[in-house]
């Protein structure tokens, strides 16, 4: 028996039902928690890719910003070239061309092996956003090219295991590089995003044995592909949403089950929101009395996040983001260099809002610091009226900014959970993340932001 003809009778904490909105935006996959692990560590995320595309019997499937080109990488590479050689299964890699194209020796000449040597199961993919299509991406010098917009989208697939984060995949984040790390063990879930890399290799460029690069149907304009992605990606979407709900027992009627998982698309220059459409409607929608816990390695909230956490969210809220100390763009050459002072900037200003509108007792702030660290870890915990464990989670690669809303490619998933167990491991994630956090008092608003970046952060805030 289902309520308001979406959620089963047994679904019955009140705290949930104000997220029922949640089954018109994305479909639905119930899973047992003890099917969920929870990584926290950098290296145990390394380790883990090891383990399970050494394991892997059918498919290895990827998508990330780059693939690195140092030790680590090499040895991940060498592990999947190893398992997919000996047993005949299928790889498919989704990175960015832009990034992954930057330098001589990068991404794509990386994986040439692969191609040369196993061409039929090998499909390597490059995304470049519509933006950069023709003169434009000859026309940008490199690196600042990729100001345009990428794919950011971070996905680990082996099997019937799916691992989220928002960690790419180069030393860096396999070491001491904080991030988020949820693998998901459930074979529809892992066909969903799969599917969702075939889906987005399907409009990207392709690498072909020999190190030539295939272009995208060069035939079409940009207004011609944006069309085109924004059905493939709706039909995607619904596909999905009608394969879960067609079978009602499927996604509710197993009592077995008692987490509940939502997949989120955002590809706003296709027009694809989901994203955004359910982290403003969970911030809006948030009880009184509730709590959300927000975190960010780049802390730039669009318009309407920031409004709708100082205006329409009843929860208290925390958000963690990285002290300029731990952002991994600290003492990079150029312009780039700036972009943590843009950052202490942009979260100056959210401060004078918050106290402005007399919220500072129901919103704080605190920025991560650790030794030898940098920050980038994102997303959300929801705590519901009166408890003191999480019952749901944002996790993924999106960074609640306007580069994530607006410019780049994201995967995320909400995660709601009934089950105790999961909902202690969510909430020591979280709090081992704000273990290394500190409130922001008057060192943030004293922090000294060069005259050059004051100058220019307004202009150039959706490209960061």
């Amino acid at each position: 028996m289902l309520i308001n003809g979406n959620m089963p009778l047994w679904f019955r904490p009140a705290e949930l039902h104000h997220f029922n909105w949640l089954f018109s935006v994305a479909p639905c996959f119930a899973v047992h928690s003890s099917k969920i692990n929870i990584i926290t560590d950098p290296r145990i995320f390394y380790d883990t890719l090891c383990e399970r595309f050494r394991k892997a019997d059918k498919r290895i499937s990827v998508a990330s910003l780059y693939i690195g080109t140092g030790i680590l990488e090499r040895r991940l590479l060498d592990i999947t070239k190893e398992t997919v050689h000996t047993k005949n299964l299928k790889f498919n890699v989704l990175l960015d061309y832009q990034r992954g194209t930057r330098g001589e020796e990068n991404s794509r000449t990386l994986l040439q092996d692969f191609l040369d040597e196993m061409p039929t199961q090998c499909i390597v993919s490059l995304y470049q956003t519509p933006r950069l299509q023709g003169s434009w991406s000859k026309a940008l010098p490199s690196r600042y090219n990729e100001l345009v917009g990428l794919q950011h989208m971070k996905l680990y697939i082996a099997d019937d295991t799916v691992l989220l984060s928002g960690a790419n995949c180069s030393t860096d984040y396999f070491q001491q590089r904080q991030d988020r790390y949820i693998e998901i063990e459930d074979p529809d879930i892992a066909d969903f995003y799969s599917e969702l890399i075939e889906e987005v290799s399907a409009f990207s460029k392709k690498c072909e044995r020999g190190g030539s690069v295939k272009g995208f149907q060069r035939k079409l304009t940009k207004d011609m592909m944006m069309n085109v992605v924004n059905m493939r990606m709706r039909d995607f979407t619904e596909k999905w949403k009608a394969q879960q709900g067609s079978n009602y027992y499927k996604v509710f009627g197993d009592l077995n089950k008692d987490t509940w998982v939502f997949p989120l698309i955002q590809m706003g220059e296709f027009g694809i929101r989901q994203d955004e459409q359910a982290t403003l409607s969970l911030l809006s929608s948030a009880p009184e009395g509730s709590c959300i816990r927000l975190a960010t390695g780049y802390f730039n909230l669009t318009e309407q996040y920031a409004s709708a956490l100082l205006k329409d969210c009843n929860a208290n809220v925390s958000l963690l983001m990285a002290h300029p100390n731990a952002n991994g763009f600290l003492g990079a050459a150029g312009p780039a260099g700036g972009i943590p002072h843009a950052y202490s900037l942009i979260a100056q200003q959210f401060k004078k809002k918050i106290e402005d509108l007399d919220q500072s007792e129901r919103i704080r702030m605190f920025e991560y610091q650790r030794p030898g660290w940098t920050f980038h870890a994102k997303g959300l915990w929801y705590y519901p009226p009166g408890s003191n464990v999480p019952w749901g989670t944002i996790v993924g690669s999106a960074n609640l900014g306007e580069r994530s809303v607006r410019r780049d490619l994201e995967a995320q998933a909400v995660i709601f959970t009934s089950s105790p167990e999961l909902q202690m491991r969510l909430h020591d994630e979280c709090a081992e993340l704000h273990k290394y956090g500190t409130e922001c008092n008057k060192e943030l608003q004293e922090r000294q932001v060069p005259l050059w970046v004051r100058a220019t952060v307004g202009l150039f805030r959706t490209y960061f």
